[in-house]
């Protein structure tokens, strides 16, 4: 896969900062953030999906989630997972899942943008707004990724 400038692009990290490494999602943003990027690359991050997201992944032609494994199969440092849209919307009262943002933004708005997870390994879960070692070098090497995907 090559992120090219020839796109829109939506960064989307989802996670909870105050659950250790359940936050990564959120931190990868945080270090894009700071990083010189292309006009055509957006960044957004959440504590959870929700039906509003359908909207905003509509105007972009890739969109990359970027959330936390909990995974023991997980790929270090991290591993992009194609996603496809789900024809059985379904949500709680609190979250979407990605597929269901997906196939509701091919429903209501006729898009249907190239989607994947960038699933970065997790390992501690608790309550504490640091992430641990193992999960800070996967977060930074992920950025190296993401960083040579977009230099082609």
């Amino acid at each position: 896969m090559r992120i090219g400038s020839d796109k829109r692009v939506l960064f989307y990290g989802i996670g909870n900062v105050g659950r250790e490494d359940d936050g990564l999602g959120i931190y990868f943003i945080d270090v894009l953030e700071k990083i010189n990027l292309s006009p055509n690359i957006k960044l957004q991050s959440n504590y959870q999906l929700n039906i509003e997201d359908a909207l905003e992944i509509s105007n972009y032609d890739l969109v990359i989630f970027i959330d936390a494994t909990q995974s023991p199969e997980a790929k270090t440092p991290c591993e992009f997972l194609e996603l496809q849209s789900s024809s059985e919307i379904s949500f709680t009262t609190h979250a979407m899942s990605m597929e269901s943002v997906l196939g509701l933004c091919e429903q209501l708005y006729n898009k249907k943008p190239k989607s994947y997870l960038l699933a970065i390994p997790g390992y501690e879960w608790g309550i504490n707004n640091q992430l641990s070692t193992r999960a800070k070098s996967n977060l930074m090497e992920s950025i190296n990724v993401i960083q040579n995907l977009m230099k082609g």
